[in-house]
């Protein structure tokens, strides 16, 4: 029986293997137009599978792959941000 093959780093013209558990990108992931060769079709039901960005350490931020998700990322990391310094905020109590 064969060894399984190595992932290889999705960015273009990378030969190196990706990142076993910190190259996946979160945001490189979804449903994207059927047009796209890197999707595929479910057999079973006929639905379009997410494909899974790899990278290997020198492409697996973000900026270094060049996302097309970034903006998105970062709106995502500020709304988080602004909900936990509101909650954390002091509330002033008047009458005491």
């Amino acid at each position: 029986m064969a060894p399984p093959r190595k992932i290889k780093c999705s960015f273009n013209d990378c030969k190196a293997a990706a990142q076993r558990i910190s190259g996946d990108c979160a945001f490189c992931n979804g449903y994207g137009p059927p047009s796209l060769s890197l999707h595929k079709l479910e057999p079973a039901t006929n639905r379009l599978l997410p494909h899974r960005s790899h990278y290997c350490n020198n492409h697996r931020l973000l900026e270094d792959h060049k996302c097309q998700n970034l903006e998105d990322c970062k709106k995502e990391a500020f709304d988080q941000n602004l909900l936990q310094l509101n909650r954390e905020r002091t509330q002033v109590i008047k009458g005491v």
